[in-house]
């Protein structure tokens, strides 16, 4: 606004929110971080199921050269470098994100699942129509996205102690 000093903030309608305040946003954004978190995690079972010993690879063999940390004695571009570990906080607040959706009922939670997954992969937006067979619906996107705004809000809702404030 012109005519105000830089140091003073220009008039706002309503009361500030509060620091604590979640919104919509803020919420399905935690949780699309905690969907990438979750495909970080690595696959215990797995991992265990390739275990072997270790002593063939500690014998050093003149003819191949020095072991690359990441590849043995392949070049080290031919192996792919593994995501770095968790951490304690962030499989916490993995953990957490995914403990607000124990709340809604368990379509709704399918459905928040499905949505944050393709948020998760990249997508800009969700493609409702996409996510209708895998529902088991024939129509009715726009009720799906109707469905996933809700369920979303009752978790700001209830992350906000029950205040809709907005």
């Amino acid at each position: 606004m012109e005519g105000l000093p830089a140091d003073v903030s220009p008039p706002m309608e309503g009361q500030p929110l509060p620091r604590d305040f979640w919104t919509f946003d803020m919420v399905q954004e935690r949780l699309v971080e905690a969907m990438i978190t979750c495909w970080r995690h690595p696959d215990r079972e797995r991992g265990w199921q390739r275990v072997r010993s270790a002593w063939p690879d500690i014998l050093r063999e003149v003819s191949a050269g020095d072991y690359d940390a990441r590849g043995a004695d392949l070049a080290s571009s031919d192996v792919e470098i593994r995501p770095a570990s968790l951490t304690r906080i962030e499989v916490g607040e993995m953990e957490e994100a995914f403990a607000w959706t124990d709340m809604l009922a368990l379509e709704d939670r399918k459905l928040v699942g499905m949505a944050i997954t393709e948020l998760a992969k990249g997508q800009r937006e969700v493609k409702w129509r996409r996510l209708l067979l895998r529902m088991g619906m024939q129509r009715g996107a726009d009720g799906l996205r109707m469905r996933y705004g809700r369920a979303i809000n009752a978790i700001c809702i209830a992350k906000n102690g029950g205040n809709a404030l907005g």
